[in-house]
This record gives C-alpha cells, structure tokens and sequence, in this order.
C-alpha cells in the first residue's frame, strides 16, 4: 500500500518506515472499533426506537394512557359533619296525605340536632307534648308533613335553631280502628290508613270462614251520634261490584259476618243435629220433621216443645203436638233461627231446660239430652 508521507513530500511504501506502519495499523484497527460501535448503537437504536413507540401507543395499551386529573375532591361543610345517623323505626306505611288522629304514634326527628328527636303518642286532646316546646304541638287531623312544618317553625320562633329542618313520620297507626268479627277466618282490628271498603275489610280479615251465613252486618255511628246497623247481602259484598252492598268502611265501624242461621232437633227422633235455616227461606216444623226422619216409635211426639230465646234474652218454650201439625189439624209453625225442637221419649227422659245455658253455639247431642253452649 502506499501513504501519503509530508516529511518526505512523496507516497511511498509503508514499508518504507517501519515505525510509521504500526502507527497506521493502530489507527486504522481504533476507526473499525469504533464503526462497529457506532453501527451496533444504529441498530439498537433502530430496534428500540419502534418498541418504545409501541409501548406509548394509547392505541395499542389503553393503561398506559395518561390518568387524567382527579376531580376536585370537596369536604362537607362543618355543619354537615357532625350528623348522626338517624335510626327510624319500623314505620307503617302511610300515604302523604293520612291524617293523624289520637292514639297514633309519632317519630319526629330535628336533623342535626339527634337531643331533639323523640317518640311521641297523640294525646287524647289531640295534641303531642315535646319537651323544648313551651306549648304543645296540634297533630289531629294534619299530615306529617304538617305537623313537621309547625314543629320548625316554634323552633325557629323561640331561636332553638336557625334553619331547623324537621320530619315526623306515623310510626304506628291506632287512631282508625276497624273490628273485623263474626264468622270470619281471621277475626283482628284493623286500622284504616287508605280508604278502605268493605270488601277489601273482609278479605284482610281472611274472608268469610266455613259455616258463614249469607249476611254482613256493619254498626258505625251516623252524624247524629247515633248507632245505625247495616245488614247487607255477603255474596254482593264479595263480588264488588255494587257499591250500595260493598260500602266505604268508616272509622270506628264494626263488621260481623254472621254464621249460618240453623235450628236444632234433639230427642227422640232419627237423625237429631243443627240444620241449616237458609237465607230468605222458611222451615217449618212439617219439613223439619222430613229432615230428621222423623219421630221414632218410642217417642212422645205430642209433648214436643221448642225453646226459643226470646228479644228480652228470656227462654220461651211453645208446646208442640207434632201429630196433629203432621195430619194438618193444627196450622204448621216457622221456625226461627237458633230454635230448638225437643222431643221427649216415653221412659220419661226428658231435656232439662234449666241446664240451657242460651240459644245458639255448639250443640252437642246425645241419649236424648241437649247441651247448648253459649
């Protein structure tokens, strides 16, 4: 190879200067160092370049998105702070528009203020006593909402609270009572919070039980103060659909569905028991006897007798001769309900009329005698 030498002015070979040559070399090995160094970092940095991109790419890895910055985070005022929780009972459910009465139970809560929440009943003049108030509080016939809103006014009247804010809820409703009774499945008191018909009484009340008669009966006091009795149809009351026969319920009102009105044969006879009187229809002593089979040959059917509990609540008993009825030679008699038929036998056994408690109930029967419970 030949160089360039300045000293000398000329190339020539590197042969030429020995000491020359190995400087050259070493040169030359130092500039291919560091060209494959400068190539190798191209290479990284050609590989890595397209890596790091990838890696920054919201596209690609969504969870390396910038976080976007937190919302302002806002601290309650101090006021709002210190609230405790307010522990409500087990209030019943009672539209906005129910209107207290006496007895009813009150839950008040003065929200910031828990020394002032209290559990009130409505007093018999009408009115709830809280004890920060100088004067009782009217609660008759006013919502809660109501009732509420006069309970922060006083407070704010006397300057207890600023901006008091106040709810009161009907914890429990004993101002509208409705008896449910008679021949009902779930005789109960029932509270009339929502409008309420009959119907809609008896149904609460488990409807109409087993040996239910065809009749209701509801007793209410009318403007005069005065009590009326309302004997209305069952089977209208339970369809609905007449609202002369399916009324409006009243606080106060009292409901009875009234059994199944029988008459009752005892003594000397085949088939003795309580037989169904039915609604609207007569039973006579003539179909009576065909019921029970008549009298047996041992009877004494010319003594019979019928113990009926008169409207003074005293025991009547009217002579029967049942031959005579049988072969029309004396007019037939209707029974009324709750009658019963005696018929002695000739040894002589008969019932005895002062072990007769009363008229109507449980009949039990047997060898002849009678045992009524009232």
């Amino acid at each position: 190879m030949l160089d360039y030498n300045p000293h000398q002015g000329k190339r020539g070979s590197v042969s030429d200067d020995p000491g020359h040559a190995l400087h050259w070399l070493s040169r030359m090995s130092l500039t291919a160092s560091v060209a494959r160094i400068l190539v190798s970092a191209l290479v990284v940095t050609v590989t890595t370049f397209p890596a790091l991109a990838q890696t920054s790419s919201p596209l690609s890895t969504p969870s390396q998105t910038p976080a976007a910055p937190p919302a302002l985070q806002t601290s309650p005022a101090p006021e709002q702070q210190s609230i405790a929780p307010v522990v409500m009972p087990s209030a019943t459910t009672v539209p906005p528009e129910y209107q207290v009465g006496e007895g009813d139970v009150l839950g008040i809560t003065v929200y910031n203020m828990p020394e002032l929440n209290r559990s009130v009943v409505v007093g018999s003049e009408g009115s709830v006593v809280l004890s920060y108030l100088p004067q009782p509080v009217t609660a008759t016939g006013k919502t809660a909402l109501q009732i509420g809103e006069e309970v922060a006014s006083k407070l704010k009247q006397l300057q207890i609270l600023i901006d008091p804010q106040v709810s009161v809820a009907v914890e429990n409703v004993e101002s509208k009572p409705v008896v449910v009774g008679g021949s009902v499945s779930r005789p109960q008191v029932l509270q009339e919070i929502r409008p309420l018909t009959l119907q809609q009484a008896l149904m609460l009340a488990g409807g109409p039980a087993s040996g239910s008669g065809s009749s209701v009966l509801v007793t209410r006091t009318n403007s005069n103060n005065n009590m009326v009795s309302y004997d209305l149809q069952l089977s209208k009351v339970l369809a609905g659909t007449d609202p002369k026969s399916n009324i409006l319920i009243q606080p106060g009102d009292t409901i009875q569905v009234l059994p199944d009105q029988k008459v009752f044969v005892a003594g000397d006879v085949h088939n003795p028991g309580a037989f169904p009187l039915g609604s609207g229809q007569r039973l006579t002593i003539s179909k009576l006897m065909a019921l029970t089979g008549g009298w047996k040959s041992s009877a004494k059917p010319g003594k019979a007798v019928i113990v009926r509990e008169g409207s003074n609540g005293q025991r009547q008993t009217v002579p029967v001769n049942l031959p005579k009825i049988m072969a029309r030679k004396q007019p037939d008699i209707t029974l009324e309900a709750n009658d019963l038929l005696y018929v002695p036998d000739s040894t002589g056994k008969k019932v005895g009329l002062a072990a007769v408690k009363g008229i109507g109930g449980a009949v039990m029967l047997g060898t002849g005698y009678l045992i009524i419970r009232h």
